[in-house]
């Protein structure tokens, strides 16, 4: 069966109609005919998988890496096409949901589009006697698609990469099941390795030695996969980052945004839109491992930050000390815990960051009865972004609204929102 793809909508399926009835499917741009199987029918929609591209759009690109459907499906589209296609989709988000437009969107594009992931995560599968690394198939935790090198991360990164996965095969280590390394501007590298309890530390330790005198590593750290119990084999199990000409300590499995350049940017719009001054008190809510409150606090008379993630929060504290910064205070517990009490304090302004899942409608309420003069709502999930704002929109207005592209090459799209209390 051929259709007519219409749109590409959020979070990336390809759009037509037949007989007024809407099909989703993969890998269509708008203006294509694609040939399509039929994988599920509902009433309101029919689910389809691309089988045939008849007639290819010349915004069409061959993908850089083999197994880009599990890490970056819009690899098949060119980047400037692609920032359209968020620009779009935001907007259509916004218009829809929260009966607003939004002429003032400014969408800042990546100037990096490849080896911008500071962090890769992937599996270890074994196929024809041999250790593979891959990548989970979406919404499918069970399957796996083989994933030799990735564009996305920096040269240094698949370049270990490569000598890992040779180790592991020399050594014949089964035991190993996933892998995560992050690496700073620097080229440095700090690896996790998840295993099973079965590991021998000791030929761990000598199995991997001679990965730490050919690669940059500052720490090589092993992760028990069932008591996530850890090993420094050696190093430490943290390295530093710059950030705006900032130092941050960052852990194995610390949360921190996997594009480096564009923090650099989505910082300098808070510093340049948000109204700092030294009477007000900040609050940084999911604050991570304090990057924003600490960038931002010489310009405020405090920032109180809340951090549910035990790391995280560590984090947080030996960053503080690491800039001998004296008006952050950060707490160790759920934002929704502590919204009550914080919000007692003459907050100035607040910055929220939440996971994908969007605050907790308790946090919503909160803000927008007794919430601050001003909000930085910055999210990642523009549908769990729209379902909080419909709640605060009740006692604030839009200001400005900033979108990001965090990640080229994929549908996620980073947002973030300036509201003023009404």
């Amino acid at each position: 069966m051929a259709i007519a793809i219409e749109k590409i909508v959020y979070p990336g399926k390809s759009l037509a109609r037949i007989g007024g009835k809407v099909i989703f499917t993969d890998q269509g741009l708008p203006g294509e005919t694609v040939e399509i199987a039929v994988l599920k029918e509902t009433k309101k929609y029919t689910q389809c998988l691309t089988t045939k591209i008849i007639t290819p759009s010349p915004e069409r690109q061959i993908p850089s890496c083999k197994h880009y459907q599990a890490c970056s499906p819009y690899q098949y589209i060119n980047y400037p096409y692609q920032v359209e296609i968020k620009k779009q989709q935001l907007q259509e988000i916004l218009s829809r949901q929260l009966k607003i437009d939004s002429p003032g969107l400014k969408f800042r594009s990546s100037e990096q589009i490849w080896g911008y992931r500071n962090k890769i995560n992937l599996k270890i599968i074994w196929k024809d006697e041999k250790p593979r690394l891959a990548y989970n198939l979406p919404q499918a935790p069970d399957k796996f698609i083989q994933a030799d090198e990735c564009f996305l991360s920096p040269r240094t990164t698949n370049l270990f990469l490569t000598a890992f996965i040779e180790t592991i095969a020399v050594k014949s280590l089964r035991t190993v099941n996933e892998l995560v390394v992050r690496e700073n501007a620097k080229n440095e590298l700090l690896v996790a390795i998840y295993h099973a309890p079965s590991l021998s530390i000791k030929s761990a330790s000598c199995a991997f030695k001679d990965l730490s005198k050919r690669f940059p590593i500052s720490g090589l750290i092993l992760i028990d996969i069932n008591t996530l119990g850890k090993t420094v084999l050696w190093g430490n199990d943290f390295f530093k980052e710059n950030i705006a000409g900032i130092d941050l300590y960052i852990g194995a499995e610390s949360f921190f945004q996997v594009n480096t350049n564009m923090l650099s940017v989505l910082v300098e719009d808070l510093q340049n839109n948000l109204d700092l001054s030294a009477d007000k008190v900040l609050a940084d809510l999911y604050c991570g491992i304090g990057t924003f409150g600490i960038l931002l606090s010489k310009k405020v008379k405090r920032v109180i930050g809340i951090e549910a993630a035990i790391e995280n929060f560590f984090f947080t504290e030996k960053n503080i000390k690491l800039n001998n910064i004296k008006n952050f205070d950060v707490r160790l517990c759920d934002c929704k815990e502590a919204i009550n009490s914080l919000l007692k304090q003459k907050i100035g302004l607040a910055i929220v960051d939440p996971p994908r899942k969007g605050m907790d409608i308790t946090i919503c309420d909160a803000l927008a009865q007794d919430g601050p003069p001003a909000i930085a709502y910055i999210s990642c999930n523009p549908a769990t972004l729209v379902r909080d704002l419909k709640i605060l929109l009740s006692a604030y207005e839009i200001k400005n609204i900033f979108s990001y592209d965090f990640f080229p090459h994929t549908p996620h799209i980073e947002t973030m929102v300036l509201l003023n209390k009404k």
